[in-house]
């Protein structure tokens, strides 16, 4: 009994139900602080339309709608992972706390760009977060797939590899946004956009062409 009892426990104490507990409910704290930034135009001013005053709110939009797909891709990543583990280590549980870091902070950085959306500096913390989101789902992605105890079962390669590169492309992606941030920053507003539309082509492909049954249909 007393065997029993300790392998319960140490069962309970690898439970990855807690961990995907906190993420989920920080990524919905974080999408709320988000639209949070959005504001209506109080009231108009002489001579201005609603349109035209809509305007002046065009650059919280577009920050909203680019940071919230941001969240939701991290989101769907992290289900994908948490999809194949069984058991949570104490290394696992830290790595995902840190990924949880720099998706908190985003909220502040959408704040930046909505607000100094052609100041480089804003632009060039924004692409900080958004590389260190990249880079903490990839370290987590490529520390818990390369570790078979803590996974319902053996993972093909493909599928870790799909992972990876899913993970890895968009911080090379930042990674030339805030090198342009001073040059263009348009550019890199533009660079900001266009990657969670190369993320679904990327996921679509892998999708498509992964063979029947494989792990990677279930890719979000």
């Amino acid at each position: 009994m007393g065997d029993a009892g300790g392998y319960g426990e140490l069962d309970r104490a690898h439970d990855p139900s807690r961990v995907l507990a906190l993420s989920d409910g920080v990524c919905a704290i974080i999408i709320t602080l988000l639209v949070l930034e959005v504001h209506v135009p109080e009231q108009l001013h002489r001579g201005e339309s609603l349109l035209g005053e809509l305007r002046v709110v065009r650059p919280s939009l577009v920050s909203f709608l680019i940071s919230f797909v941001v969240v939701a891709i991290a989101w769907a990543g992290h289900r994908d992972l948490f999809s194949v583990i069984k058991r949570a280590d104490r290394t696992l549980v830290w790595l995902n706390v840190l990924y949880l870091l720099p998706l908190c902070l985003l909220p502040f950085g959408a704040s930046l760009i909505a607000r100094y959306p052609s100041d480089a500096v804003a632009l060039r913390i924004y692409s900080i977060l958004l590389i260190a989101i990249a880079l903490t789902r990839l370290g987590m992605w490529i520390y818990a797939t390369g570790r078979t105890h803590l996974l319902h079962g053996p993972i093909d390669v493909q599928f870790r590899r799909a992972g990876i590169v899913i993970a890895a492309g968009p911080a090379l992606a930042y990674l030339v946004a805030f090198a342009v941030a001073d040059i263009t920053p348009t550019g890199a507003m533009v660079i900001f956009a266009a990657v969670p539309v190369a993320y679904f082509a990327a996921i679509t492909f892998a999708r498509l062409s992964a063979p029947p049954g494989s792990a990677e249909h279930d890719l979000t």
